[in-house]
């Protein structure tokens, strides 16, 4: 069996400070736990001084999806919105 990879957009609720947003990428590192695996979170830079975390998550065929890592995600306080990107499949 293979593994889905996919690169899911947190963003906030509005523009937020280096440290808020510190908090939330602590918090990412929390939520997403076995079988999912954690690969890399970036911030991303949308526009007017909005920024999101892009982070990449890798969960095995045999759990059926990315959507209890999308709820997990969408738990976290001061997050407004969680997007799957882009998926794919090793």
């Amino acid at each position: 069996m293979g593994e889905v990879i996919a690169l899911i957009r947190v963003m906030p609720g509005g523009v937020i400070s280096d440290e808020e947003l510190q908090n939330i990428w602590d918090n990412v590192k929390k939520v997403v736990k076995p079988p999912a695996k954690l690969g890399r979170i970036e911030i991303k830079d949308i526009a007017f001084g909005l920024r999101g975390l892009d982070v990449t998550v890798s969960v095995p065929d045999s759990e059926g999806g990315v959507e209890p890592v999308v709820e997990a995600l969408s738990s976290i306080e001061q997050v407004e919105s969680v997007e799957v990107v882009d998926v794919g499949r090793v």
